[in-house]
C-alpha cells in the first residue's frame, strides 16, 4: 500500500468530522493540526505564527495517522470509530 492510499483514508475520515481550516495533510497550515513527511519518517506538530509545536515523530505513515487522529479527541470511543474507519478505508484500497 503507497503513502497517497493511507492519506487518502485519513483525509476521508477526518473530512467527516471537521473543517479542513483544522488540519493540513500536506505540511505547515496556520492554525492547525499538521502532518508532514520527514526524512526520518513523518512528523505531527501543531502550526502556529509560523512556528511548528508539540512535534510528535512517527516511523511509519500509518503511525502518523493513528497520532494525527488523536490529536482531534480525547475520547476513548470517538478515536476508537475513527481508527476502525481509517483501517477499514485501507482495507477497501488494498
Amino acid at each position: 500500500m503507497d503513502t497517497k492510499e493511507y492519506i487518502d483514508a485519513l483525509e476521508n475520515v477526518l473530512s467527516k468530522r471537521y473543517s479542513p481550516d483544522m488540519y493540513s495533510l500536506n505540511g505547515y497550515q496556520e492554525s492547525a493540526v499538521c502532518l508532514q513527511s520527514s526524512e526520518a519518517g513523518w512528523i505531527i506538530y501543531n502550526g502556529e505564527r509560523g512556528n511548528k509545536y508539540n512535534i510528535t515523530k512517527c516511523n511509519t505513515v500509518l503511525s502518523a495517522c493513528l497520532e494525527f487522529m488523536r490529536r482531534f479527541t480525547h475520547k476513548t470511543e470517538d478515536l476508537s470509530i475513527m481508527e476502525t474507519e481509517l483501517l477499514n478505508n485501507l482495507r477497501k484500497t488494498a
